[in-house]
């Protein structure tokens, strides 16, 4: 693949806040990237510098191997998309759409009938065409975006940046709008990169994401990747419904590697499990979608003990909390079942199959991803 951004070591400070720390990724051409992270992370400020509206206090950007680290914003060839669309109010779509290439008639860059012929495909492509005509106010918030999208698509750039651009949208104009950017993208073939902190719009809609906190960058790595192998405990914890929890590692003598934690509470894990010893410190990571309840009577009679805290119906599925017994612990769980007969206060049995135990890190959360 070739790499068509590159960051190298990027630092951003305001004062004595540092916004970015040491982040460096490439993004490859033709990719759906996202940096995905919680507000103050420094996805943002990322996004940004790589556009030209923020200058790095260290570090690099590079646009196909050239330097463009203090190349002013409207110099990169880059167009970006904003959560607020900042159309102008006074146009018509057609005449947001049609702004920048105007302003290129005068530089001699482009004529009258090639602009009618790219506004009417690009308004054609974000299904607008029949809406050409009307005025900022007179869309939904849907459509504004998508004027926005065909604006900043209209002059061809090979990037396109995101900030957060569906978050005003409601969460049914949301779905929709991630389904338009998936198939522009694959349509269009540009290069996407996107800033989010919806963790489920970022696993949808990206090739990779890259996960941000507190300005370093954590894990780079496929929606796959970053969901079942996360690469620490902060990112297990961030992504998804996953139980992090703390034990020790007991090795029986066939191999098997079991997490003990207080309450005579034990898991075998079968993830990531070379090279473990006995009484080490260990992290284990269980998705909540993947652990399995049945009443504490059940003839079946193996798990861990634990009592249902609370239940919440989300419609597709049930989510339990539950206080395991002896600890202090507590688990998450997901069924998609929708089982009727767990009620608050029962007691159940949780399992979970081994190879869906993954342990992700020592005592600090930190472990190299097998």
């Amino acid at each position: 693949m070739t790499t068509i951004i590159e960051i190298q070591s990027l630092h951003k400070q305001y004062g004595q806040q540092l916004a970015v720390n040491d982040v460096s990724l490439s993004v490859n051409d033709g990719e759906f990237l996202t940096l995905l992270g919680a507000s103050g992370s420094g996805k943002t400020t990322t996004l940004r510098m790589i556009a030209g509206l923020e200058t790095p206090s260290k570090g690099r950007v590079l646009f196909r191997g050239e330097d463009i680290t203090y190349q002013p914003a409207a110099q990169r060839n880059m167009r970006m998309v904003f959560q607020d669309y900042a159309l102008f109010p006074n146009l018509s779509v057609w005449d947001n759409v049609a702004f920048g290439l105007r302003l290129r008639i005068y530089r001699g860059r482009i004529t009258a009938e090639q602009i009618k012929g790219r506004v009417g495909s690009y308004l054609e492509t974000v299904r607008l065409s029949a809406h050409a005509q009307k005025m900022p106010h007179q869309l939904s918030g849907g459509q504004r975006q998508r004027v926005a999208l065909a604006r900043a698509l209209v002059t061809d750039p090979p990037v396109v940046l995101f900030d957060e651009p569906l978050g005003s949208l409601d969460a049914a104009m949301r779905k929709s709008m991630q389904l338009e950017l998936k198939r522009l993208h694959r349509e269009l073939k540009k290069t996407f990169i996107y800033v989010t902190h919806d963790q489920e719009e970022a696993m949808g809609l990206s090739d990779r994401v890259a996960v941000l906190q507190d300005g370093q960058l954590l894990q780079l790595a496929t929606p796959d990747e970053i969901y079942f192998r996360p690469s620490s405990a902060a990112v297990a914890r961030f992504i998804g419904a996953a139980n992090v929890l703390d034990g020790t590692a007991e090795l029986r003598a066939d191999g098997v590697v079991s997490v003990c934690m207080p309450g005579d509470v034990r898991f075998e894990a079968g993830e990531n499990v070379a090279g473990i010893e006995a009484g080490a410190a260990v992290t284990v990571m269980l998705r909540a979608e993947q652990l399995h309840l049945m009443p504490a009577s059940s003839t079946a009679g193996r798990g861990v003990r634990a009592r249902v805290a609370e239940r919440l119906f989300l419609g597709d599925k049930v989510r339990y909390e539950l206080d395991l017994a002896g600890t202090d612990a507590r688990l998450t769980a997901l069924d998609a079942g929708n089982r009727d007969g767990l009620q608050v206060g029962d007691e159940v049995l949780v399992t979970v199959d081994p190879r869906h135990v993954r342990i992700i890190g020592g005592s600090d959360g930190h472990r190299s991803v097998a």
